[in-house]
């Protein structure tokens, strides 16, 4: 299987495509220079040339506190980016798989979250990602959204 995984310069990306070649499958793995996944273009470009059966985009804006002074780039990366990610998927036929965050949720609770509670980022960073997330749903019908915390 083929696999593109953005994000590779940053330490899950790059742990993901070893991980997948330990696996004995064929990671790409691209980071900016390669695809800037706020430019549509070259992300359809990439992905129709690599034809990946399943994405793992990690690549994102992930300094929480830093968004808040940029909302208008961190929106750009998180949610934009996204959904051009998940434009190309649908274009080549790929699985996505999204990796999104905890932030999507209030932070109020004390019980685990559980897949379907109610969303409400608080912050520019977990809006973002929250919107990341309805691109995906919205748009694919073959996908995975991993929180992480």
């Amino acid at each position: 299987m083929k696999v593109l995984v953005t994000g590779v310069k940053g330490q899950l990306g790059h742990d993901v495509v070893n991980e997948l070649r330990a696996r004995g499958h064929v990671a790409v793995g691209v980071d900016v220079d390669e695809m800037d996944i706020t430019n549509s273009a070259q992300v359809t470009s990439v992905m129709r040339r690599e034809k990946p059966s399943a994405v793992v985009h990690c690549a994102a804006w992930t300094a929480v506190d830093k968004a808040e002074q940029y909302p208008e780039k961190v929106s750009e990366v998180n949610a934009l980016g996204t959904k051009h990610i998940a434009e190309a998927c649908k274009r080549v036929d790929a699985k996505l798989i999204f990796i999104s965050t905890d932030y999507v949720f209030e932070g109020t609770g004390n019980t685990p979250y559980k897949t379907n509670d109610e969303r409400k980022g608080l912050s520019v960073y977990g809006k973002t990602k929250l919107q990341g997330e309805d691109f995906v749903t919205a748009i694919l019908d073959k996908f995975y959204i991993v929180r992480i915390t």
